[in-house]
């Protein structure tokens, strides 16, 4: 419809079109903001469920490389969460995470090359520490420590872009052995 034919129609008319129209605009970009920030459940390595094992859930976050990511994941669980952290590279600032680790965080289980730095910066946050060997050995434990209504995340916050598919793969494989 055009302009003009609207203006013949009269100025009612014309508002009510133009209001509406800018209405549905304005839903429509709400939606699309709404679905850049909703959980897709079938996108794999993003708050992917993997299980529920004995009423404990398990969360593959592969793909939160960045403590700001990792920050938010932690930030949308409102169980007792079971941390599972991997870093080689030791790039990862951890600062930001620590008031949301005190507050949900009851164990974080690392592996990797920079255990070190992991335990040094959550030394005095997260009441339990335990360094392991690998992904395998981070689940058992995981799954061991957990009581029900716990979520074990996998979440890295390790920097690493290389092989987040290789690692989701790992972390779903250790808890369908379980």
């Amino acid at each position: 419809m055009t302009i003009d034919s609207l203006a013949k129609q009269g100025a009612t008319k014309l508002y009510t079109t133009l209001a509406g129209r800018t209405y549905d605009e304005i839903l429509f970009k709400r939606k699309e903001l709404y679905n850049m920030f909703a959980t897709n459940k079938e996108e794999q390595n993003k708050r992917e469920l993997v299980a529920k094992i004995k009423d404990v859930n398990y969360i593959n976050d592969a793909c939160s490389i960045k403590s700001n990511i990792t920050w938010f994941t932690l930030e949308q669980i409102s169980s007792r969460i079971i941390w599972i952290v991997e870093d080689d590279e030791g790039v990862e600032d951890y600062s930001n995470l620590m008031n949301v680790s005190r507050e949900k965080v009851g164990a974080l289980i690392c592996f990797g090359n920079n255990i070190e730095k992991i335990k040094n910066t959550f030394q005095g946050v997260i009441p339990i520490i335990l360094p392991v060997n690998n992904m395998k050995d981070a689940v058992l434990l995981a799954g061991a420590m957990a009581e029900e209504k716990d979520v074990v995340l996998y979440s890295p916050a390790n920097g690493v872009k290389e092989n987040i598919d290789k690692r989701g793969i790992e972390f779903r494989k250790a808890v369908n052995n379980l």
